[in-house]
């Protein structure tokens, strides 16, 4: 690689290699942190050090650090949460209580089974 004033200069590019153009800030190019640098990231927080002195010391963003501490005090773990498709707005037994409640009176209508799901 080539050098100017002591900053390398990717070839292919013709650019600094420290500087990155708008054009290759994609989704393609974001890298998922991983869970040992969220675990140190959390441990250093918990130790009292500020977000820009653990951004600095682990060479990350500061907004991905305060993401990820955000994240451990609103779910209390680091973990990511698997899950796939839409949450289940009713239990399976409030379901079958509703089934039930429309098969005992068919005429019920959707105010009555709100409050009835709300008083349970």
């Amino acid at each position: 690689f080539e050098s100017i004033g002591g900053v390398p200069v990717d070839v292919f590019q013709g650019l600094p290699s420290n500087s990155v153009p708008l054009c290759l800030t994609s989704w393609e190019n974001q890298k998922e942190i991983s869970q040992d640098l969220i675990k140190t990231i959390v441990d250093l927080h918990k130790s009292g050090s500020s977000l820009g002195a653990i951004s600095k010391c682990l060479k990350a963003l500061c907004s991905s650090a305060q993401t990820i501490v955000c994240k451990y005090e609103h779910h209390g773990t680091t973990q990511p949460s698997y899950r796939s498709g839409r949450r289940r707005v009713l239990s399976p037994r409030d379901k079958c209580t509703l089934v039930l409640k429309v098969q005992i009176n068919p005429r019920t209508t959707a105010k009555d089974l709100l409050k009835m799901l709300e008083e349970t």
